[in-house]
Formats: structure tokens, C-alpha cells, sequence
């Protein structure tokens, strides 16, 4: 219950926020931004619908044919005002591409979504005003590489290998408001993981954090499972 209430909420707060900045005139009223509020709220009715089926949670992924860049520019383009309230400079770089390879990616589309928006958001939420995000997608022979890289306080020594355990709560978090739940970055890694990718985070001198995220965009049955 727990992890579908987490995701919810997120989704929601990209809907507010943009609904809010487009009614104060902080962000220009355009198509791609009302698309980015209905995808947001579209990916609350399907978190919704899985609640009556399945108490358990059972969050398996169903991947399929779609268009990853335009699934990720959407959801980056809907955190922008959660950025800019909070007087972040955000910098997005070759997320908006398209192509053949785009349409053809093997994924679900909730999932790659929500993988974007805990990403993403929890780099807004270690950034203090002032300081920069870059966004970064690079989308080559199929594959997706993901990265976000902010100006926290970046991952303390010895926590690199618990950040993505479920509950856990690195210590740049502790007296922090809005600090979150610690289950955000558990359930990236568990979605990655099941589209066949990786998830990792390292420390930038003279920045934050980096969080990379790596999607083979491949269907599972045909999947490297090994190299010999």
C-alpha cells in the first residue's frame, strides 16, 4: 500500500505544481505542458486501478512498444515548475530527440515514467535554491542511458550501497522537510531492474550527486543474459 501512496502522491505533486504555475503565469500556458499535467494525472488512474486487484502490490512491469524519448521529455518537461519554484536552474540536455529507435523501445510506459520521476524529483529535493540540475538522456543503438546530476549534498561514505534499499534514509536527509519516505529510490531500482537495466550513484567533485540509469530497451526474451 505503501509504495502505490508514495507514487501517487509524486504524481500528483508534478500535476499541482504545473496546474499552479500555469494559472500564476510562471510557466507559458502550451500543449506540451497541459500533456504533461494529463500524463501525470493518467499515470495516477492507472496506480489507482491497481489497488482493488491486487492489495499485495504485485508492480510487475508490462513492457511494450513505445516512444521513450517522448514518455521522458513529457515527464521531465512536468517537473520543471517543481524546479523553478524552488529557484532551481533547470538544465535539460538531448532529451527531446525522436526517431525510429525512440518508437521501437521495449518498456512500460507507467514505469519508465515513474523511474524519470523519483529520479528527477529527488534531486529537486536535495538542491537548494540557487543551485542547477542537468538532465541528460542518451539514446543510442536502442538502449537508453538516463542521467541526473544535482548540487545536494551528494551520497554520504558508506551509504552508496544501502541508498537503494527500501526505507532507507541516507543521512543528508536527516532535519530535512519534505525529506521522503525512502522508498522512492527502491522502487527505481526494482523498475529498472525488471525492464533488464542498471542503477547506480556516484559523487561529482564540485557538484552533488549522479544517478545513471541504464535501459536496454529490448524485449526480455531477447535479452543478453551473459557474455562469454
Amino acid at each position: 500500500m505503501k509504495h502505490v501512496i508514495h507514487e501517487i502522491r509524486n504524481h500528483l505533486a508534478v500535476a499541482i505544481a504545473n496546474v499552479e504555475a500555469l494559472r500564476d503565469g510562471v510557466l507559458e500556458a502550451t500543449p506540451a505542458r497541459f500533456h504533461a499535467v494529463l500524463q501525470a494525472l493518467g499515470e495516477v488512474d492507472v496506480l489507482l486501478g491497481e489497488l482493488p486487484h491486487d492489495l499485495r502490490l504485485d508492480l510487475a512491469s508490462h513492457p511494450q512498444a513505445i516512444d521513450v524519448c517522448d514518455i521522458i521529455a513529457s515527464e521531465v518537461l512536468g517537473l520543471e515548475a517543481s524546479a523553478l519554484e524552488r529557484g532551481i536552474l533547470f538544465n535539460v540536455d538531448r532529451c527531446e530527440g525522436t526517431g525510429a529507435s525512440c518508437a521501437a523501445f521495449d518498456g512500460d510506459p507507467t514505469r519508465i515514467a515513474e523511474i524519470v520521476n523519483n529520479v528527477v524529483s529527488n534531486a529537486i529535493r536535495y538542491t537548494k535554491a540557487g543551485g542547477q540540475i542537468d538532465v541528460d538522456c542518451h539514446h543510442r543503438d536502442g538502449s537508453l542511458t538516463f542521467t541526473v546530476t544535482d548540487d545536494g549534498p551528494g551520497v554520504a561514505r558508506g551509504e552508496v550501497d544501502r541508498i537503494f534499499e527500501p526505507g532507507f534514509r541516507g543521512s543528508a536527509s536527516i532535519g530535512r522537510t519534505g525529506a521522503g519516505s525512502g522508498l522512492g529510490l527502491s522502487l527505481v531500482k526494482r523498475f529498472v531492474e525488471e525492464h533488464g537495466g542498471t542503477i547506480d550513484v556516484s559523487n561529482i567533485a564540485g557538484r552533488g550527486a549522479r544517478f545513471r540509469v541504464m535501459l536496454p530497451g529490448t524485449p526480455a526474451e531477447s535479452r543478453t543474459i551473459s557474455l562469454l
